[in-house]
């Protein structure tokens, strides 16, 4: 891995800062608290994201940024050649690869996810490899044998045994925890039996009881069938008795309302006599006024010829107005007709202008309409590859090491991992490349913003056109209507000397007072008639009465025969309501009997029921006793299991803590070679984890702070490798924070001589620090400050020999880096990486 450029916004105390990282040896220089080691942590929280920083996400931002103002980190990267660029913020992450528009990865846990895969590490992995923190380089001689046991085992992945071995504790404590539980809950197997034989004593009488109370029960049974048949005839005499008198009680009934109607037809009757005589009376006072509709009918015509005449002097009025009016309107048409020539030249330059638009949207059109099918093309040829891709790797998982590689076609054997893993690594490109042209493909779905605008445009011209052509079509028509509007006029002049002459002819006379008089007579004529017809209708209903007289007192006779006849049949019942009450009350002593019995029956089933289920529940109780005993020796024999497991994880952890000490004593020898030429070429870890330098194969027993130095980085540098190793990586970038602790000038120049030597071995070594002196051994130097106005860390890259007051090297290397921007400028953004 190797960092190409860092820019932070508002993330912690940095406001605004760039950084541009180059190969060799790099110092972030500063005093404490300006803002060194954010750097550090903004790197890790843009690959890792949340977990890699302090804090909560409130804390992150700047706290004199604006409000709403965004939390963002970008970090350039390489990693095995190819180039990565990723966008950071509290809540969005996006992932991209060099000079492409669209990222192969968004959201916070898919980028995080994509770039552990892609580095092969997790976060703690990544930490121990190319971290190195505070006093780091004396750490294992600060620490006892059983800190720097534990301290190697964490940084190289063993302490997950420890974790496995704490379950396997708390699985052997629950285990132990369940069997005490067990064995408490478990009953007493005497107390189970006792409660069986006496549930099954208890069975044995309820059965006796059971079958004396069937004895019972069959006897009551048989007497209430032996009155049963009486008690029914008996019930069936009285129900019959009953409805006869109903019967009866239902005739009487009718006689008196038979009688009641005989005695209002009667006084109706009458009534109507005395109504004759009364319309004898109305007819004479009719005849006098029988006269009137007719004059009525004379003075009502002359009333409306009254107000024909009003109507048609308003007529005559308003046909006057409408003739003014169409006097005025010949004259306004013929004047907005002469302005048709003036339209038709505006309409032949509105007309060229819509052709022009429609030429250029046809061209827009089609231009989106070829970018469309072209992103649809290659959407179509990586699908196309991607299924290519995923039967190689079905076709290489089913053959295993023993197939053939698809390409070559040669046996795979010892490469079987490596080709399979290129193959889906090869396969997950195309998918994300697939995924970008289906992105862009959708993108295009929809019509474009310049298509939209010109189809708006135009459709704005057309109706500017069709309002121009209204206009003179309006002007047009005006020149015809002149002509119309000139012979209405004259028809509407006609009609107007039509209606004065109507009302010259219509007669008068007509009196008022006269009238009313004549209304008043029909009215009180109208109310006589109306009593003359009421009074008539009553007596049409004489000879109906007199029918519906003789008809009641037919009906009455037959009454009375009804009423002897029912009278008769209930005599004939010969029943007694005292006879009944005996009988009953013999029938329902019996059936009291037949119930007690069955009641007495039901609760010596119950009792027989209940013993049955407490002999079941005491032989469950037996069962369940035989179960948990059978589960105690069950988890007895898993604790025990997890006993011997929780042993095995403790002695597989020390086994490979003792593997761990050859391997790395092997790495550590290379470094050490390297860095002193020679001079030491094997550096052993002892059995307590402690650093033993040989020189000529003897042990050194006492060394110089320099060596020790020498010992303390190669040691670091060894753990590093050995992780990186096992994650598939070449290990490239180191990057130290604040090591020099409390070193002296004399070893801090040692140490910064020994990493100048690792250049061959490592493209990038960072090293942040406060110590000034060092920054004449960097190749880059990057000084960071704390501006106590803003409230910010700024970030200046000054030349590695001068300090932070050399003007002359900072204007030298100002000049350089506004030349460097201003090639990439030229480049344009897609080429500076977006």
């Amino acid at each position: 891995m190797r960092l190409i450029r860092l820019a932070l916004k508002n993330f912690r105390q940095h406001a605004d800062t760039e950084i541009e990282f180059r190969p060799g040896l790099t110092g972030v220089i500063g005093p404490n608290g300006a803002g060194k080691s954010t750097i550090l942590e903004a790197i890790a929280w843009a690959v890792y994201g949340a977990p890699a920083a302090r804090g909560t996400k409130d804390t992150l931002r700047f706290n004199r940024a604006p409000g709403r103002s965004t939390v963002q980190v970008e970090l350039e990267f390489e990693l095995r050649g190819e180039r990565y660029r990723v966008i950071r913020t509290p809540r969005t992450a996006e992932l991209y690869r060099f000079e492409q528009e669209d990222p192969i990865a968004a959201g916070l846990g898919e980028v995080t996810r994509q770039l552990t895969r892609r580095l092969g590490m997790t976060r703690g992995e990544f930490f121990n490899t190319y971290f190195t923190k505070q006093k780091d380089l004396q750490f294992l001689a600060t620490m006892g044998s059983a800190e720097r046991g534990r301290f190697l085992a964490q940084v190289l992945g063993y302490e997950r045994l420890k974790s496995s071995q704490d379950r396997v504790r708390q699985q052997r404590n629950v285990l132990r925890a369940q069997v005490e539980e067990l064995r408490r809950t478990r009953r007493d197997p005497d107390e189970i039996k006792r409660e069986r034989e006496e549930a099954e004593a208890r069975l044995k009488a309820a059965t006796v009881q059971v079958a004396e109370a069937e004895g019972r029960r069959t006897e009551a049974a048989a007497r209430v069938a032996q009155l049963e048949p009486t008690w029914n005839e008996l019930r069936k005499v009285r129900e019959l008795y009953g409805q006869l008198g109903e019967e009866l009680r239902v005739a009487r009934i009718r006689i008196e309302r038979v009688q009641q109607d005989q005695k209002e037809t009667a006084a109706e009757l009458e009534t109507l006599e005395a109504a004759g005589g009364e319309l004898k009376q109305l007819r004479d006072r009719i005849k006098p006024l029988e006269d009137l509709p007719a004059e009525n009918e004379l003075l009502q015509s002359l009333a409306e010829t009254g107000a024909r005449r009003g109507s048609l002097e308003k007529q005559l009025e308003g046909q006057r107005e409408r003739v003014d009016g169409l006097n005025k309107k010949v004259a306004a048409v013929a004047e907005k007709g002469g302005a048709s020539g003036g339209l038709k030249e505006r309409l032949a330059l509105q007309d060229a202008e819509c052709d022009r638009l429609e030429a250029l949207l046809q061209e827009t059109t089609s231009r989106w309409d070829r970018d469309r099918q072209e992103a649809d093309a290659n959407r179509r040829i990586l699908r196309g590859q991607a299924e290519e891709l995923q039967a190689q790797i079905k076709q290489l998982e089913a053959a295993g090491p023993d197939g053939i590689c698809p390409t070559c076609k040669r046996a795979l054997g010892s490469e079987y991992d490596s080709v399979l893993e290129l193959v889906r690594g090869q396969y997950e490109e195309v998918v994300q490349d697939g995924k970008w042209h289906k992105k862009r493909f959708e993108q295009l779905s929809a019509e474009p913003d310049e298509v939209i605008a010109g189809r708006n445009e135009l459709a704005g011209a057309r109706e500017e056109s069709e309002r121009i052509r209204r206009e003179l079509a309006e002007a047009e028509a005006a020149l015809t209507q002149a002509d119309a509007l000139k012979a209405e006029l004259e028809a509407e002049e006609a009609r107007a000397r039509e209606l004065a002459g109507e009302i010259a002819a219509l007669p008068q006379g007509y009196d008022t007072k006269r009238h009313e008089a004549v209304r008043a007579g029909l009215k009180q004529l109208g109310d006589l008639r109306m009593q003359v017809t009421q009074l008539e209708t009553r007596l049409e209903r004489q000879p109906r009465l007199r029918a519906a007289k003789a008809e009641a007192e037919e009906e009455e006779r037959q009454i009375a025969a009804q009423v002897a006849e029912l009278q008769g049949k209930r005599a004939e019942l010969d029943y007694s309501e005292e006879r009944y009450a005996t009988a009953e009350k013999e029938y329902e002593g019996a059936r009291d009997i037949l119930g007690a019995a069955n009641v007495e029956l039901e609760r010596a089933k119950g009792e027989a029921d209940n013993a049955r289920q407490a002999a079941d529940s005491a032989r469950q109780a037996e069962r369940e006793y035989k179960k948990i005993s059978r589960t105690v020796a069950e988890r007895e024999a898993d604790y025990r299991l997890h006993n011997e497991l929780d042993g095995a994880l403790g002695e597989l952890r020390v086994q490979l803590n003792d593997r761990v000490r050859p391997e790395l004593s092997e790495i550590a020898s290379v470094f050490v070679t390297e860095l002193t030429d020679g001079r030491y070429n094997q550096i052993e870890i002892g059995s307590a984890h402690e650093v033993i330098v040989l020189d000529a194969g003897e042990v050194k027993e006492v060394i110089s702070g320099g060596e020790e130095d020498i010992a303390n980085l190669v040691l670091r540098l060894a753990i590093s490798q050995m992780i990186a190793d096992r994650a598939g990586h070449s290990l490239s970038l180191l990057i130290f924070d604040e090591v020099f602790g409390g070193l002296d000038e004399q070893r801090r120049e040692s140490v910064v001589h020994l990493l100048q030597r690792l250049e061959d071995r490592f493209e990038q070594v960072i090293l942040i620090t406060h110590v000034e002196p060092i920054r004449e051994g960097m190749d880059q130097v990057l000084h960071v400050t704390f501006d106590e106005r803003s409230g910010a860390s700024v970030v200046r890259e000054e030349s590695p020999g001068a300090g932070s007051g050399d003007l002359g090297g900072n204007l030298e290397l100002a000049i350089r880096k506004s030349i460097e921007n201003s090639r990439m400028s030229s480049k344009g953004p897609v080429e500076q990486g977006g």
